[in-house]
């Protein structure tokens, strides 16, 4: 009968101590999922903000050029409206320069104002995918009784 009371003393250490092996193999692994999880969190914040840093100057370069062009526009429309037959023949040489620059900027505005657009969808994009690796971590974090 001893034998038996020692075979089932020592069968439940073996099994208590798989248990408690297991749980904490567990724990490790949920630290190290959390923490890859942090680490990728930070990773996305830092090119989310440095995508709005980019987008905030590609914006205020775009707006200055928009400006030039306006200007350049009104310079124009001012030689076109100086005689109702056309732009006078003396002013004729500097009107065709301006006209000229001002139609090359409107193609120029149009490629910048492309590659702004196209930097402002990528920004939103690195958003979201930081915003979804959050809610990611706060889930997992949440399910194992955890903080962010």
């Amino acid at each position: 009968m001893k034998r038996i009371t020692v075979g089932i003393a020592v069968l439940a250490l073996a099994v208590t101590g798989t248990a408690a092996g297991r749980s904490y193999k567990e724990r490790t692994s949920l630290r190290r999922e959390l923490e890859s999880l942090r680490g990728e969190l930070w990773s996305a914040r830092s090119k989310a903000d440095s995508c709005n840093l980019f987008l905030a100057l590609e914006e205020r370069e775009f707006l200055g050029f928009d400006a030039y062009i306006d200007s350049l526009h009104t310079q124009v429309r001012g030689f076109e409206n100086l005689d109702p037959g056309g732009v006078p023949g003396p002013e004729y040489p500097e009107y065709l320069v301006l006209f000229d620059r001002y139609n090359d900027s409107v193609g120029a505005w149009q490629t910048k104002a492309d590659s702004l657009r196209a930097t402002e969808a990528s920004c939103r994009a690195l958003a979201e995918f930081h915003n979804a690796l959050q809610d990611s971590l706060r889930r997992r974090s949440s399910e194992v009784g955890g903080d962010v």
